[in-house]
């Protein structure tokens, strides 16, 4: 009975933290993702992608297991994709591709460590998967197929987007939720059973 509950409380926990992350995608894609565009081009959308990360890196820190990141990104998307997403069907590619690359990261390191440095890069490694797409396939990007952009663009443009990955996706993730577990609201989640244990151990 207790790792029926167990399971189920994952299920609902992965689906609860995947909608938040998609009200947040939602938000960024209607709102400030049109604006920062108006601004600086691709590059401006650069700066605040890293929060279409946030899907995989936050239920992975939270519940340290696997397949958290890819299922948290892909569904994340969806619920986006529900709120009449401008990016439309691309984010059936966008979130599970995006989740994948984190995912990578946290099985790398056997969904053991959980410090700083894993989160970041984990922040970090859906560029891989998401620039190229924006490049040769999204239709909101045609200056970078033709004429194409230019060596030094897509350098800063990749650049950006990794330093906003990092912070968003990254620091900004491990930050809030490790606030949030020191106030109390996550108690009993893996992320609050190892702040506990941390303490213990000093």
């Amino acid at each position: 009975m207790s790792s029926e509950i167990s399971t189920i409380k994952k299920i609902v926990g992965l689906a609860s933290f995947s909608v938040i992350s998609g009200l947040v995608f939602a938000f960024v894609s209607h709102v400030i993702a049109p604006l920062v565009f108006i601004v600086g081009g691709h590059l401006g959308v650069a700066t605040i992608y890293g929060l279409w990360f946030i899907g995989g890196t936050l239920p992975a820190y939270i519940m340290r297991v696997r397949g958290a990141a890819f299922f948290g990104e892909t569904i994340a998307s969806l619920v986006e994709l529900l709120l009449v997403s401008p990016y439309s069907i691309l984010l059936y590619y966008y979130g599970p591709a995006q989740g994948v690359m984190s995912e990578i990261v946290f099985w790398f390191r056997r969904y053991k460590s959980w410090g700083w440095g894993t989160m970041i890069v984990a922040g970090m490694l859906p560029v891989l998967a998401a620039y190229p797409f924006d490049c040769l396939v999204s239709p909101f990007y045609p200056a970078c197929r033709d004429p194409g952009y230019p060596p030094l663009l897509h350098a800063a443009i990749i650049i950006t987007m990794l330093i906003s990955g990092a912070l968003f996706s990254g620091i900004l993730v491990k930050f809030v939720v490790d606030r949030l577990v020191k106030a109390g609201a996550l108690r009993g989640w893996p992320v609050a059973k190892a702040s506990e244990n941390k303490s213990k151990e000093r």
